[in-house]
């Protein structure tokens, strides 16, 4: 008989976990400020005239939205760029670069820098998450020197934090889709900007009473020009993204998110096409603060 109440209540609780439902609905809270953190790790190996050349950056970068107004039907965030810092060796070069040092703002990289950490914008959002303004819609950045490109192509996850969501898309507090979902259940998101074209898969793989987990897959297709060697250049790249999300479950909004990308393309040059392989770790942390 024990064995039996056992059983019903194991079952009775395994039922309640598969049924749990959720959807997204932020909340947010009027002058709560979201420091979020990224950190970026990208190796790059390259044939070029029978050469293998290998690159490898880490970066990272710390920027925040603040909630300069909430109510029931939409919520008004500020973001802002507050540090940059990369170190980057290829090609008989290392270098490391921090936006907090006077020296690195005087040097060689001290102008993009300086206008990344420039660029503000606002969004309003609805309470899923979905930009229903953006202001400025689009930021326009100081053309670099050609030759450093390709580094800059490689902080492309730091340097695209500075554009704001088209009107009509996901923010970057949109996860969870708009009708309920419950764990196994998945969605899919497609969308196409600067970088490329984007194919999401999520599936809800874990709720529970704090947080809810989601994983997910990406597939893209991305298009980048540097110049390498004197000569300008167009990298092709196709790309799979795995990872993990992590979301507050009474909030709805992120805590963390892990990706992994491996890439493989080509790079078209005058002299000829040069084969391209990568693959790219980020981490992404965000902590809530109130004013």
């Amino acid at each position: 008989m024990k064995s039996l109440i056992i059983l019903f209540s194991f079952l009775a609780f395994a039922d309640v976990a598969f049924s749990q439902k959720v959807t997204s609905n932020l909340k947010f809270e009027q002058g709560q400020v979201f420091q979020i953190e990224m950190k970026t790790n990208t190796t790059i190996a390259q044939q070029a005239m029978g050469q293998a050349i290998d690159f490898k950056v880490d970066a990272n970068a710390n920027h925040s939205y603040t909630v300069t107004n909430s109510t029931a039907d939409n919520t008004t965030l500020k973001h802002l760029i507050e540090q940059i810092s990369f170190s980057f060796d290829g090609m008989g070069q290392k270098r490391k670069v921090d936006s907090k040092e006077e020296k690195d703002l005087n040097g060689q990289f001290g102008k993009p820098i300086k206008d990344l950490l420039d660029k503000k914008y606002d969004i309003v959002i609805d309470p899923a998450g979905k930009v229903l303004m953006a202001i400025p819609e689009k930021i326009q950045l100081a053309e670099t020197d050609s030759r450093m490109a390709i580094i800059t192509t490689m902080l492309k996850d730091v340097t695209d934090l500075v554009q704001p969501p088209q009107k009509g898309t996901g923010s970057f507090f949109k996860i969870l889709p708009d009708t309920e979902t419950g764990k196994g259940e998945p969605w899919t998101n497609s969308y196409v900007n600067q970088s490329g074209k984007f194919d999401e898969a999520y599936t809800i793989s874990d709720i529970n009473d704090s947080t809810i987990v989601v994983d997910f897959v990406t597939s893209s297709i991305t298009v980048s020009k540097a110049e390498m060697m004197g000569s300008e250049t167009t990298t092709t790249m196709n790309n799979k993204s795995t990872g993990k999300i992590i979301i507050d479950r009474v909030t709805g909004i992120m805590k963390e998110k892990t990706a992994t990308t491996e890439s493989n393309g080509n790079t078209e040059a005058s002299f000829g096409t040069l084969p391209v392989t990568s693959k790219t770790t980020v981490i992404i942390k965000i902590k809530p603060v109130s004013n």
